[in-house]
């Protein structure tokens, strides 16, 4: 059911950044035409291009944390083993989860609610549409998170029965 889940949240998001990034390649050759060939640069361009950069970053960064290709520094992790490498872990997603629900969830919906009353100057949007970006990948590494908790919980018991079918062999 969770691996189901994973899969359609993981498509969702290749598929809504993979369209951002056609969005924006065209929207940026659209923006290179205009200046210098029609001497008359399309003024929506730029601020649409920024604001869909903050989109692509952090919708895939919380897409990263799903496939786990986030950046990590596993120097020190790499030293350990057994349980003491599983408590690291647990402690590894929980400190993300705390980050991502107070910072990005909790601080991004501050940022949404202050932000309502402000209008984008060009594209005449409430920047607040810019800003729900951060809740929204808060909770999709939230998600994910609690995905990665839940297989470190079932990986340890699946190693917990290889122990003992080993040991009675």
């Amino acid at each position: 059911m969770l691996k189901k889940l994973k899969f359609v949240v993981d498509k969702i998001l290749e598929s809504l950044l993979g369209t951002l990034i056609v969005v924006m390649v065209i929207l940026a050759l659209w923006q290179i035409f205009t200046r210098y060939i029609l001497k008359n640069p399309a003024s929506f361009t730029t601020e649409f291009l920024r604001y869909a950069l903050l989109w692509l970053a952090l919708l895939a960064a919380a897409y990263c944390f799903g496939k786990k290709a986030h950046l990590a520094i596993v120097f020190l992790k790499e030293k350990f083993s057994g349980k003491l490498l599983l408590i690291i872990n647990i402690f590894t997603e929980l400190t993300i989860i705390f980050f991502a629900l107070s910072v990005l969830v909790y601080g991004g919906t501050q940022g949404v609610i202050m932000a309502k009353a402000e209008m984008s100057p060009t594209l005449f949007i409430p920047i607040s549409y810019i800003y729900i970006v951060f809740p929204v990948s808060g909770v999709f590494i939230v998600f994910y998170s609690l995905i990665n908790l839940i297989d470190l919980f079932t990986d340890k018991k699946i190693n917990e029965t290889e122990e003992v079918t080993q040991s009675t062999m």
